[in-house]
Protein backbone atom coordinates (compact mmCIF):
# COMPACT_ATOMS: atom_id res chain seq x y z
CA UNK A 1 0.00 0.00 0.00
CA UNK A 2 1.64 3.33 -0.98
CA UNK A 3 1.72 5.54 1.96
CA UNK A 4 0.77 8.57 -0.60
CA UNK A 5 -2.72 7.47 -1.01
CA UNK A 6 -3.82 7.52 2.43
CA UNK A 7 -1.75 11.01 2.26
CA UNK A 8 -3.97 12.01 -0.37
CA UNK A 9 -7.16 10.78 1.56
CA UNK A 10 -6.47 12.35 4.42
CA UNK A 11 -5.89 15.86 2.30
CA UNK A 12 -9.38 15.12 0.58
CA UNK A 13 -10.94 15.18 4.09
CA UNK A 14 -9.33 18.31 5.18
CA UNK A 15 -9.90 20.19 1.91
CA UNK A 16 -13.69 18.46 1.62
CA UNK A 17 -13.18 17.92 -1.96
CA UNK A 18 -10.96 16.25 -4.55
CA UNK A 19 -10.44 19.06 -6.38
CA UNK A 20 -8.96 21.13 -3.06
CA UNK A 21 -7.03 17.85 -2.55
CA UNK A 22 -5.27 18.24 -6.00
CA UNK A 23 -4.72 21.88 -5.29
CA UNK A 24 -2.79 21.29 -1.87
CA UNK A 25 -0.88 18.44 -3.31
CA UNK A 26 -0.12 19.68 -6.73
CA UNK A 27 -1.08 16.50 -8.40
CA UNK A 28 -4.22 16.90 -10.97
CA UNK A 29 -7.73 16.01 -10.45
CA UNK A 30 -7.31 12.92 -11.93
CA UNK A 31 -4.38 11.94 -10.14
CA UNK A 32 -6.26 11.97 -7.05
CA UNK A 33 -9.27 9.95 -7.80
CA UNK A 34 -6.72 7.43 -9.41
CA UNK A 35 -4.93 6.90 -6.05
CA UNK A 36 -8.57 6.67 -4.78
CA UNK A 37 -9.65 4.13 -6.70
CA UNK A 38 -6.07 2.11 -6.28
CA UNK A 39 -6.55 2.43 -2.76
CA UNK A 40 -10.23 0.95 -2.91
CA UNK A 41 -8.84 -1.74 -4.72
CA UNK A 42 -6.39 -2.37 -2.19
CA UNK A 43 -8.62 -2.17 0.87
CA UNK A 44 -11.58 -4.36 -1.06
CA UNK A 45 -14.04 -1.16 0.08
CA UNK A 46 -15.59 1.95 -1.42
CA UNK A 47 -14.45 5.06 0.33
CA UNK A 48 -16.48 7.65 -1.19
CA UNK A 49 -20.26 7.72 -3.01
CA UNK A 50 -21.54 9.96 -5.68
CA UNK A 51 -24.14 12.11 -4.29
CA UNK A 52 -25.27 14.63 -6.73
CA UNK A 53 -21.97 16.62 -7.51
CA UNK A 54 -20.63 16.34 -4.07
CA UNK A 55 -18.40 12.73 -3.58
CA UNK A 56 -19.10 11.73 0.40
CA UNK A 57 -17.45 8.99 2.61
CA UNK A 58 -18.89 6.31 3.16
CA UNK A 59 -19.24 4.50 6.58
CA UNK A 60 -16.42 1.58 5.31
CA UNK A 61 -14.20 4.59 4.66
CA UNK A 62 -14.98 6.08 8.26
CA UNK A 63 -14.30 3.15 10.02
CA UNK A 64 -10.76 2.84 8.55
CA UNK A 65 -9.89 6.34 9.80
CA UNK A 66 -8.12 6.42 13.29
Amino acid sequence: MELKYLQTLKTILETGSFLGAARKLNYTQSTVTFQIQQLEQELSVKLFEKIGREMVLTQAGEDILP
